[in-house]
């Protein structure tokens, strides 16, 4: 009997080690950290200082006299802060383009941890930057104020409630 039980005991471990997958997902290795393409492109995009350095200031711009076209020179950019505490903060971008509206969200930290957005909204997230474009639709008017709330985890403590709102700036005729 003794027998008989180690022997169904030692054939279920082994169903389960092999049940494990043991595909693995390649990495970009960069030095120390091991990051996804995806979030390297994402990370690359969200703090190339040109790319934002080069859009108007949203405190700046009339929404009425303004205008957007295809090149990231005339887009309006608005940036804010919301921190989850004294550690933990989200780095928030929004800006139109002429088809659609940006939500950039980055999670910064004053230590050497490298914090990821556990979730936005209830959807899974698990990087430490992410970008939500929403199609513009036909109905937007130059100056229509568009106001979004976001719900945002990072894995540990509170969510954070951010409330936005945005001037949108008509596309260039």
């Amino acid at each position: 009997m003794k027998n008989a039980c180690l022997f169904i005991l030692n054939a279920l471990f082994l169903l389960f080690l092999f049940s494990c997958s043991k595909s693995e997902e390649l990495e970009i290795d960069q030095g120390d950290e091991i990051i996804s393409e995806s979030e390297r492109i994402m990370m690359e995009a969200f703090t190339h200082a040109e790319f934002f350095g080069n859009m108007k200031k949203y405190q700046t711009e009339d929404c009425e006299s303004s205008c957007v076209n295809d090149t990231p020179s005339s887009w309006v950019l608005q940036e804010s802060t919301h921190a989850f505490n004294a550690q933990f903060w989200i780095d928030l971008k929004i800006y139109n383009t002429p088809t659609e509206i940006v939500y950039a969200f980055q999670i910064m930290s004053r230590n050497n941890s490298r914090p990821v957005i556990a979730s936005l909204n209830g959807q899974a997230i698990n990087m430490p930057a992410y970008e939500m474009k929403v199609s513009k639709e036909s109905s937007w008017n130059p100056c229509e104020i568009i106001e979004e709330r976001f719900t945002i985890s990072r894995g540990a403590g509170q969510a954070l409630l951010i409330n936005t709102s945005y001037k949108l700036f008509g596309t260039c005729d």
